[in-house]
């Protein structure tokens, strides 16, 4: 079973973490009028490295994390 993390940055940049096992997925939500698109940008072993990777690919710091 996987968990997702839902993660905005303070420029309102808009992230998924899923956690399958000990593998954290990163992906750029992007929003839609009919749905959400995703585009994986790095994979992680800890939640940690995940907001790293956010973090370097936004340019900003995480404002809140919370579950999907």
């Amino acid at each position: 079973m996987s968990k997702r993390k839902k993660v905005v940055t303070k420029g309102g940049s808009l992230y998924r973490v899923t956690v399958s096992g000990r593998t954290h997925s990163v992906a750029k939500v992007k929003v839609g009028f009919l749905g959400d698109s995703y585009k994986e940008i790095g994979k992680a072993d800890s939640l940690e490295d995940a907001l790293s990777i956010i973090k370097s690919h936004s340019g900003r710091e995480i404002d809140r994390i919370s579950n999907w």
